[in-house]
C-alpha cells in the first residue's frame, strides 16, 4: 500500500474535533509539544505521532480514541491479579483492550497475546458493572498495518480503532463475544 494512502488514513481515523479535555489529557500524556503541534496542524500522522511516545501514552491515546468515540473508559484496570490496559465501555458492549507498543511482533507473540487478552476479559463477567454486557477482548497495535483476526481476537492498529469500534457489530459474528451471566 502506498505509504500517502496509509498516512491519509491514520489522519483520518482521528476525529475531527477535539474536546478541551481530551486536548489536556494529551498534552499531559505527551509532553513534546512541537510533537503535538505538528500533529494537530496535521503535519505528522496518528502512526508518526505515537511512534514518538511512551508505551504509557500510547495507552493513554488509546483512551482518548475510544472517548471521542464516545465510549466510558477505566485504564490500568486490575481484577484478580490480572490488568486490561484500556476498558472502553457504553451501555451494551465493554472493550478490553491491551496496548502493544511494539516495533517488532511475530505471529507467536500476538497469538500469546491474544490468548492471555481472552482470559483478562473473561475475569470481567464477574464483575457487578460489566455481568451483563457482552465484552470483547482486543489487541491495539501501532505498527500492524491491518486488522488480524488471531484465535477470534481482533488486532487493531491503533488508526484503524475508531472504523473497527464504529463497525464493531459486523464483526461479531468472526471474533469473540464473551458474554456475561
Amino acid at each position: 500500500m502506498n505509504i500517502t494512502i496509509v498516512m491519509e488514513k491514520m489522519r483520518t481515523s482521528w476525529p475531527e474535533s477535539f474536546e478541551d479535555d481530551a486536548v489536556k489529557a494529551i498534552k499531559e500524556a505527551i509532553p513534546d509539544n512541537k510533537l503535538l503541534e505538528l500533529f494537530f496542524a496535521k503535519k505528522i500522522s496518528l502512526e508518526d505521532l505515537a511512534s514518538k511516545i511512551s508505551w504509557r501514552s500510547f495507552e493513554k491515546l488509546t483512551e482518548l480514541m475510544f472517548k471521542q468515540i464516545g465510549y466510558f473508559t477505566l485504564t490500568n484496570f486490575r481484577i484478580k491479579r490480572r490488568e486490561i490496559d484500556v476498558l472502553a465501555f457504553n451501555e451494551n458492549l465493554v472493550f478490553a483492550a491491551d496496548c502493544k507498543h511494539w516495533k517488532r511482533m511475530s505471529f507467536s507473540s500476538l497469538n500469546k497475546s491474544a490468548e492471555m487478552q481472552k482470559l483478562r476479559a473473561s475475569f470481567l463477567t464477574s464483575t457487578l458493572t460489566f455481568s451483563k454486557k457482552q465484552i470483547i477482548p482486543l489487541i491495539v497495535t501501532l505498527y500492524e498495518s491491518e486488522l488480524k483476526i488471531i484465535n477470534k481476537i481482533p488486532i487493531v492498529p491503533v488508526f484503524k480503532l475508531k472504523d473497527f469500534v464504529m463497525n464493531i457489530y459486523g464483526y461479531m459474528e468472526i471474533i469473540t463475544v464473551i458474554k456475561g451471566p
